[in-house]
């Protein structure tokens, strides 16, 4: 199960999340926390994505797409997840990420 929560900024979906999370007893997985880790592990995509948050601008999908699909296959999300903050452009849906076999 993949449960995907869209919205503006401010409009409650970390809180949401967090509630979900608990009864489901999944990952809450946010496209800005993943950001800001590699960030704050200074990776090449940290890098990259920092130039673009520092510029108030969307991190290019590609980028977000890597780091989603990566963390997908973790063994923790084997049995479902919470996407929060993806997708945010009409590009995700068009990404392998959503096939059922990505996961294995």
């Amino acid at each position: 199960m993949r449960i995907i929560l869209i919205g503006p900024p401010g409009a409650g979906k970390g809180t949401q999340c967090q509630r979900l999370v608990n009864f489901l007893r999944v990952p809450h997985l946010s496209t800005g926390e993943m950001l800001r880790d590699a960030i704050a592990r200074n990776t090449a995509e940290g890098k990259e994505a920092s130039s673009f948050m520092k510029n108030g601008q969307l991190v290019p999908d590609q980028l977000v797409l890597g780091l989603v699909t990566r963390r997908l296959k973790d063994q923790d999300c084997r049995k479902g997840c919470l996407l929060d903050g993806f997708p945010n452009t009409s590009q995700y849906p068009r990404h392998p990420v959503w096939q059922p076999n990505i996961l294995g």
